[in-house]
């Protein structure tokens, strides 16, 4: 039997995180999204140095490059984005540009204990995340990608969820699912159909340019999908 990690309790307060930018040790406040004050509880798990933004010329040059899938088999919910940025193809991360809303969003819905760092790997597979895209290859845009590619993707991308078995697999976009799926009327939230033994949540883009919903919508409906994932198995200790 596979081990389940599981979830932040609830009424944990928010934690900041640290600073995008340069390499630093961790410990500072976080003047990037969730603010408050510092972090206590999580600066002894940050004491390390993260690393350094990639240059201008590191990220044009990251065109087409691929980002391994984060999973492992204690992955009890799968993140499914469009395609890697030009910056996560350039530092290997997943949505590697540390001022992402998806990482105050996983905070302070509830997934993880703090905002991390993209880098943080090792901690979001803990908080059993996963992530991979529907296609795989690194653009400046997601409008570079075409209808095509998204549904070849689907192959790929269920291959892997029969082999990593999670119990979610939640794609952050309504566009690419659309396509790539066939459900031109699919909704944000759970969707009725399952992805091999996977149940299937639609989730909005977590990116900045996603104007129609900000940040205490995101984390609205990011935290229903933590509620029905932390009904499938139990909360960490407080």
């Amino acid at each position: 039997m596979r081990s389940s990690p599981s979830f932040p309790a609830a009424s944990e307060p928010p934690t900041a995180a640290p600073t995008p930018g340069a390499a630093r040790t961790g410990g500072t406040g976080d003047t990037a999204g969730t603010g408050g004050a510092g972090d206590t509880a999580g600066t002894a798990t940050r004491q390390r140095e993260l690393p350094a933004r990639p240059s201008r010329a590191e990220v044009l040059a990251a065109y087409g490059r691929t980002v391994p899938d984060l999973v492992g088999p204690e992955t009890r919910v799968l993140l499914c984005g469009i395609n890697p940025s030009l910056e996560s193809g350039a530092t290997g991360f997943h949505f590697g540009t540390p001022s992402n809303r998806l990482w105050p969003v996983l905070h302070l819905a509830g997934f993880t204990p703090r905002r991390l760092h993209p880098s943080e790997t090792d901690e979001l597979r803990g908080c059993g995340i996963g992530i991979t895209n529907l296609v795989h290859r690194a653009t400046a845009r997601a409008d570079e990608i075409d209808d095509g590619e998204v549904r070849a993707g689907v192959a790929t991308l269920t291959a892997l969820v029969e082999r990593v078995q999670p119990e979610w697999v939640a794609f952050l976009g309504l566009a690419a699912y659309r396509v790539g799926f066939g459900r031109r009327a699919a909704k944000v939230g759970r969707q009725a159909e399952r992805l091999g033994p996977a149940g299937v949540w639609l989730l909005p883009n977590p990116s900045g340019l996603n104007a129609h919903y900000q940040l205490p919508d995101l984390v609205r409906v990011y935290g229903e999908l933590r509620e029905a994932v932390s009904g499938s198995g139990p909360l960490p200790p407080g």
